[in-house]
């Protein structure tokens, strides 16, 4: 059992590896992107129009539930895959409906950007991101059942992974 679940921490750790400075990348890249898009393509002219209205109503509620994840979490809060000494299950606020708010609230900010600059380049680069992030879940998950147990999937019965009430 114990060979077991240090395999199982090195599959987590070395997916780690590799996920954690490519969802940084994405991100990075995706940026990058929606400047340049809207400082040379668009002339940093900014025209307001539906896009932005819904990439308002992404960022916003995305900045809030970031934070929300983060605060809620306090000094257990990690961007990489690990536990922290003395690590305990976080249930409740934002994270009594959903296991991955951080995620959640990443993913609309981020996208969310890209629409208020008017970059649908900068929206479709960012895409990928989503990708990354449902890939690194399964891992996270993982780690989290080796180290809370069954209270850990009871947890995952009552809760979702990114979205309440539907994913």
């Amino acid at each position: 059992m114990k060979k077991r679940l240090q395999r199982e921490m090195h599959s987590t750790e070395r997916a780690d590896n590799f996920l954690f400075p490519a969802i940084t990348i994405a991100t990075l890249c995706a940026l990058a992107i929606s400047f340049w898009d809207f400082m040379v393509l668009q002339q940093s002219v900014y025209r307001f129009g539906w896009f932005n209205v819904i990439g308002l109503a992404l960022f916003t509620p995305g900045i809030i539930i970031y934070l929300a994840a983060r605060l809620t979490m306090g000094r257990f809060f990690s961007k990489r895959l690990n536990l922290i000494e003395g690590h305990k299950l976080v249930t409740l606020g934002v994270y009594k409906y959903v296991r991955h708010p951080s995620y959640t609230g990443s993913a609309l900010f981020l996208l969310g950007f890209t629409l208020l600059l008017n970059s649908i380049l900068g929206f479709i680069v960012m895409l990928p991101l989503v990708i990354l992030i449902l890939i690194r879940i399964p891992f996270e998950e993982r780690m989290l059942i080796n180290a809370f147990g069954q209270y850990y999937v009871e947890y995952v019965k009552r809760s979702k992974k990114l979205i309440p009430y539907v994913y």
